[in-house]
């Protein structure tokens, strides 16, 4: 998924009233919310204008190159991991989705259920 980046100056903002910190956090957080929703609108049609008005046959990638892509980047990432820096970067972001997705795959529904439940397999939809 994409997200949304506001880059600031560290020393600018540490010197920045705690007040003045939290809006700018707040207020980063509330644009990245909002681009996020904005996106799948967007991507939406842009899916659609692909499909019905430029005839572009779209498919989902199947797991089997997924999980090929996945045995690739596992073999190239033995030799990023080599510079200290991209080795903390990978492992934190490992510790980070292991802490978190035992809740998300709770949490998160089959949303294709849903869908077929209102429109029908999601194979057979028009957009």
């Amino acid at each position: 998924q994409e997200m949304f980046e506001i880059t600031f100056n560290t020393k600018t903002y540490n010197n920045l009233s705690p007040q003045h910190q939290a809006i700018l956090k707040h207020s980063a957080s509330a644009a990245n919310t909002d681009n996020y929703y904005k996106a799948l609108v967007r991507y939406s049609s842009d899916l659609a204008k692909l499909i019905n008005e430029s005839g572009v046959n779209v498919y989902k990638t199947p797991n089997e190159i997924l999980a090929e892509q996945l045995k690739a980047w596992d073999k190239a990432l033995g030799d990023f991991t080599k510079d200290p820096l991209f080795n903390e970067i990978v492992e934190s972001q490992k510790a980070y989705a292991k802490k978190v997705m035992k809740y998300l795959f709770m949490n998160q529904p089959d949303y294709q259920l849903a869908y077929r439940s209102a429109f029908g397999d999601p194979e057979n939809v028009k957009i």
